[in-house]
């Protein structure tokens, strides 16, 4: 039960954090694989070398990291939807003169 409370509390604050602040901002969405990658390998290290009891030393991690890497392409998807309706609208503007 406390894990699924964790879980819960780590998947609300991780939306908090990576949408209302900067943080990982300046990541690519490759970037943020890779040091997501890292962070969960050190956590499961981290997880065998206490002998396997604590689980929320890998939920939580993976669960802040999976938040990171949606919100980061989330980002990029906006950002080239963005770029390809400017692109739209400066060829509208070529063609109409046209």
């Amino acid at each position: 039960m406390l894990e699924i409370i964790f879980a819960i509390l780590s998947f609300v604050g991780a939306q908090i954090i990576f949408s209302r602040t900067a943080l990982g901002e300046n990541l690519t969405p490759w970037k943020s694989v890779g040091l997501s990658i890292l962070i969960i390998s050190f956590s499961i290290i981290l997880f065998s070398a206490l002998g396997s009891t604590y689980y929320l030393i890998v939920i939580v991690p993976t669960i802040i990291c999976s938040v990171m890497v949606s919100s980061r392409y989330r980002d990029y998807l906006m950002g080239l939807q963005a770029k390809r309706a400017r692109w739209k609208e400066s060829r509208k503007g070529v063609n109409d003169s046209l």
